[in-house]
């Protein structure tokens, strides 16, 4: 599932490609896709200019004034920037055509994503209850949003009102690299264990970033490319452990993470 990292990948993509361009028209192949009506879609849409990008979390929001257009990517989302109608990608949801005869696709196979509208940011964040952003926010943010709580260390990374845009895979490597125990209590670790994983929050969101999520390309000294039941510990070699915490499973090694 597309995380920060990714979604950040397409917001450099979007920007390059798509930014200020005006929109002839909304070509919707599947509304089951959109959160809001085809037709107040449509409407919303034509005629505008995509203005400016933001990203939070897992979330691109384009500004196209006075509302902004909300872009989640679920498991397999994408984008895809082309010239001529016969390219159109496989599983093409909704298509913008540009008055400069260019068209951008929003992809999605298996329909875990989303298109919608919103009137206001500071709406759709308290919406969507998303905390800081976890590759823009400050270390005061950091210690604000963690207050007291006491959830394990897994479970405050996935929870998106606490760092917004931390999925299953990087709250693995951000683990792996802080030498943390994904069960451990979050209310436990000591100001240079925070200082540490807040610093590591950033170096693998910042790392996901500049090699554009390709994981396949991802240095065998991370823990990523071994997260499988038979991979072995980049740092000592012993046997990464499989675990299950809330329905959601990780990987970690017993021996650096204890």
């Amino acid at each position: 599932m597309p995380e920060l990292s990714e979604v950040e990948t397409f917001k450099k993509y979007f920007d390059k490609t798509s930014l200020n361009h005006v929109i002839k028209e909304v070509k919707i192949r599947d509304e089951r896709i959109l959160k809001v009506s085809k037709e107040i879609f449509a409407k919303a849409l034509k005629n505008k200019k995509f203005q400016e990008t933001i990203r939070h979390g897992k979330y691109l929001l384009i500004k196209i004034d006075p509302q902004y257009l909300i872009m989640h990517f679920g498991m397999t989302g994408d984008l895809e920037y082309f010239e001529n109608a016969t390219d159109e990608p496989k599983y093409t949801k909704v298509l913008f055509q540009f008055t400069n005869g260019h068209f951008l696709s929003y992809i999605s196979q298996r329909m875990f994503g989303h298109l919608d509208l919103t009137n206001s940011l500071e709406d759709f964040l308290d919406k969507k209850n998303l905390g800081p952003d976890a590759y823009k926010m400050s270390y005061d943010d950091y210690k604000t949003t963690l207050g007291r709580r006491s959830a394990i260390m897994k479970s405050a990374l996935l929870n998106q009102s606490i760092f917004a845009g931390i999925g299953n895979i990087y709250s693995d490597e951000i683990l792996f690299q802080s030498k943390l125990n994904p069960k451990r209590k979050i209310n436990t670790l000591d100001e240079n264990e925070l200082k540490e994983l807040f610093q590591n929050i950033k170096k693998v969101l910042q790392y996901g970033i500049d090699f554009k999520g390709e994981l396949e390309n991802y240095s065998k000294d991370l823990l990523i490319p071994h997260r499988s039941k038979d991979g072995e510990c980049p740092t000592c070699e012993s046997r990464i452990e499989r675990y299950e915490i809330s329905g959601r499973h990780g990987f970690f090694c017993p021996k650096c993470q204890k």
